[in-house]
């Protein structure tokens, strides 16, 4: 995850249909994002056929994969441009403030944005809009943020579900509603092992310890990331502390969590981590852009070290303290490791070419079970997330 402290006014960004530009944009994302960006080189895919067919035919069909790793949106989209697809995604709004031409293109490619700290209604309307068009799939990540934990699903967002049950409200007769779980599997090449002695010197080194390459690999990515966590620790609760790394992490991110939510009103609603987190992060950030009483400097730095705070906290939450020791494979280390840069460096290393597995899973009929009172239309977000959850998380091997 990256640092968000976003003081930026929300502009919504919607699709834009530039078909002349999507050739140079499926050569740039293949050529540039895919392989020398992400070292993506070989994508295995099934089922995407049968989602091509049923887009053909005119339904609403929408996409939900896991999201582990920024290449996610890439992938997908070079595997439904095979297909003769043309994609439309639902991306966070911090991808379009980059920069004016990254914007510019992302919209060209079908890519509009979201708030995800706030009730977004633009772009749940074009969601809406696009499923009840059909023709092309919709893509929404559930996750909603990059765990870099590809075989661990978080719990997902009901805003997916949401969209495709008031979309399949509106379809008319003969055409139908689906939600496409899709389960992405990195594996990295055998050549990967050998970056792990000097980028893990790199990190110790980062944090202000002497590297010890001559140390199992295993034992310093656990040493590491105990480091860290006893940094974050003390940063914000004035010690480290002690007992089992999974009971610290949570305590870091309820301490965190709890505290800065006694300086805003509670969001009754909010139970998870994620949720209490954009509950925070949409009242800070509607603090902090108000124009009728803006804040002093004091105010805004209070606010700003509260976004920090916040940040930290989903960073905890985001680790899974048996992740390595469950299963010590390769690919686990790996993404242990990108998942260090990213928090420590800021941004991930890809050093070999890696592969991906892209499974388009039996699609869930939602028009069906709406027609069978299996799920109301109202209110069945709930039950039709926590469908999608055990269909996602049985795809993935957990």
């Amino acid at each position: 995850m990256r640092r968000l402290r976003n003081d930026l006014p929300y502009r919504f960004r919607p699709p834009v249909d530039r078909l002349w530009v999507r050739p140079a944009g499926m050569w740039i994302n293949r050529r540039i994002h895919l392989e020398r960006k992400y070292r993506v080189t070989r994508i295995r895919a099934e089922g995407m056929a049968e989602v091509a067919a049923r887009c053909a035919a005119g339904h609403a069909v929408l996409l939900a994969p896991n999201h582990s790793d920024h290449s996610d949106p890439h992938v997908l989209m070079e595997l439904c441009g095979r297909h003769g697809m043309r994609p439309f995604f639902m991306g966070a709004r911090e991808i379009f403030e980059v920069s004016p031409l990254a914007g510019w293109a992302l919209q060209a490619m079908g890519v509009f944005s979201v708030d995800r700290d706030g009730p977004d209604l633009s772009a749940i309307k074009t969601a809406i809009s696009l499923l009840e068009k059909g023709g092309d799939p919709l893509v929404v990540f559930p996750e909603g943020e990059i765990y870099h934990h590809h075989r661990r699903l978080d719990p997902l967002n009901e805003g997916v579900a949401s969209i495709l049950l008031k979309a399949a409200a509106r379809l008319p007769a003969g055409r139908r509603a689906f939600l496409v779980p899709v389960a992405m599997r990195f594996f990295h090449d055998a050549g990967v092992e050998e970056t792990f002695r000097e980028r893990l010197s790199r990190l110790e080194d980062r944090i202000g310890w002497i590297p010890r390459p001559g140390r199992e690999t295993d034992e310093r990515i656990l040493r590491l990331a105990a480091g860290v966590l006893a940094l974050k620790e003390t940063e914000y609760l004035g010690r480290a502390g002690g007992g089992e790394i999974q009971e610290r992490l949570s305590s870091l991110c309820g301490d965190l969590l709890t505290e800065v939510e006694t300086r805003y009103p509670r969001d009754g609603k909010a139970s998870t981590p994620p949720e209490r987190v954009r509950a925070l992060r949409y009242r800070i950030r509607r603090r902090l852009l108000d124009t009728q009483d803006p804040p002093d400097a004091a105010q805004r730095e209070i606010l700003l070290d509260d976004l920090d705070r916040v940040f930290t906290a989903l960073q905890a939450h985001s680790y899974i303290g048996d992740y390595l020791t469950a299963d010590p494979a390769t690919d686990r280390r790996a993404e242990m490791i990108m998942k260090l840069e990213e928090d420590l460096l800021g941004f991930p290393v890809y050093p070999v070419d890696r592969s991906v597995s892209v499974k388009a899973g039996e699609p869930i009929a939602v028009s069906d079970l709406l027609e069978r009172a299996e799920i109301p239309a109202k209110g069945g977000s709930l039950e039709l997330t926590a469908l999608l959850e055990r269909r996602l998380s049985a795809m993935l091997g957990q």
